[in-house]
């Protein structure tokens, strides 16, 4: 009986209905895209430690993210490679420069120099080889920024920090969480456009462990193999860059707060929409409440709606969600998100609605049966 009300009140009013569909869908496609930004943005911030796919970072003394090391001894790449347990050790060097288009407009980059094995470089070329930033005065730039570097193709030469460097590669997938895109070359030519390292000096030593042996068994002989730096594991270091961009610069506070926003104000359509299909119906409640249905009936036809709003938001929001991400992964700050904070995203929303339908039905309550007859 409580189905088939419900089903007869929304046949009435189905206009409404339909109305309300989108715009509790629009309230989770709301929070979902909030939420998704900032996964993204989390992702992208931690993008150049993942690329690597190390077990271990040396890093200099509380570095507080992979966009900001400092310099540690060449050294510890020799140290590291003698240790038990480890495969193999592979150096890196991240800096901040400048770079010149061809128009006189300079843009700030992030440089990041690698060594003949090519670790933390890309994963994907668009044109071009990686291994070419080994030859002299080569850069790789990535395809998502080629406008803002005045790029147009393999062979263009620029300039950074006043010393010639020829684009031999384009990338593919390089995003940046700064804005300030990143350009790869090679160790020697990082330090020659940079200027403020030493020729034996890097920003980090990369480790990855031989199968088998426990990553903190290795980590622990690291950092009684080294005098000075620190070792994190690769998860650690991620949470660190992270940590730092969302939470100690105040970048990420906005995005956050946004967040959160988003599903506050997908509740707030929820109730609203609930409350708004009660006021249709306010006949149809006081009709039932004149015919003597029980409380436990006109409940049920509430939660039916509640549910069913939220079934429809669910789905549909999901859909136009999954829509945006494909449009946004051509973007620099993709949607990203995970089973598990989507399904807390939904038992978040369906509270919500589960909320709404018993605050509307204690407006149900409060209704008088004599204004049937009025």
């Amino acid at each position: 009986m409580p189905w088939l009300i419900t089903r007869r009140m929304a046949g009435a009013h189905l206009g409404k209905v339909v109305a309300a569909g989108v715009g509790v869908t629009a309230g989770f496609v709301l929070a979902l895209a909030q939420v998704g930004m900032m996964l993204g943005w989390i992702e992208t911030s931690t993008l150049g430690v993942s690329r690597a796919e190390a077990d271990l970072w040396v890093v200099g003394e509380k570095s507080p993210a992979f966009d900001y090391g400092s310099p540690i001894p060449r050294q510890r790449l020799y140290q590291a490679r003698s240790v038990e347990g480890v495969a193999w050790a592979e150096p890196l060097f991240m800096a901040w420069t400048v770079w010149k288009r061809p128009d006189g407009r300079q843009v700030n980059i992030e440089m990041v120099g690698v060594d003949r094995g090519l670790v933390g470089g890309p994963e994907r070329m668009e044109a071009g080889r990686l291994r070419d930033v080994m030859r002299e005065k080569s850069v790789v730039v990535d395809a998502m920024y080629l406008d803002l570097l005045g790029v147009e193709k393999v062979g263009d030469r620029h300039e950074i920090q006043g010393r010639r460097a020829d684009v031999v590669g384009i990338s593919e997938g390089v995003r940046t969480f700064t804005a300030s895109p990143f350009v790869f070359t090679s160790i020697e030519d990082a330090i020659r456009y940079d200027q403020r390292y030493r020729h034996d000096e890097i920003t980090y030593v990369m480790v990855k462990c031989e199968p088998g042996v426990a990553v903190d068994v290795v980590a622990e002989r690291l950092r009684r193999m080294l005098p000075s730096g620190e070792v994190l594991t690769a998860e650690a270091f991620r949470l660190r860059s992270a940590r730092y961009w969302m939470v100690e610069t105040g970048i990420g506070f906005s995005v956050v707060v946004t967040a959160l926003l988003g599903v506050v104000i997908g509740g707030l359509v929820v109730s609203q929409t609930l409350f708004g299909l009660l006021q249709d119906h306010r006949p149809h409640y006081a009709t039932m409440l004149a015919l003597g249905f029980r409380e436990r009936t006109l409940a049920m036809v509430v939660m039916f709606q509640a549910v069913g709003l939220w079934v429809v938001g669910a789905v549909g929001g999901l859909g136009v969600f999954l829509a945006l991400k494909v449009v946004a992964e051509s973007s620099p700050v993709p949607l990203r998100m995970t089973f598990p904070v989507l399904a807390g995203l939904w038992l978040v929303q369906l509270a919500t609605c589960l909320g709404a339908g018993k605050w509307v039905l204690a407006k149900v309550r409060k209704l008088d049966p004599v204004t049937v007859f009025s």
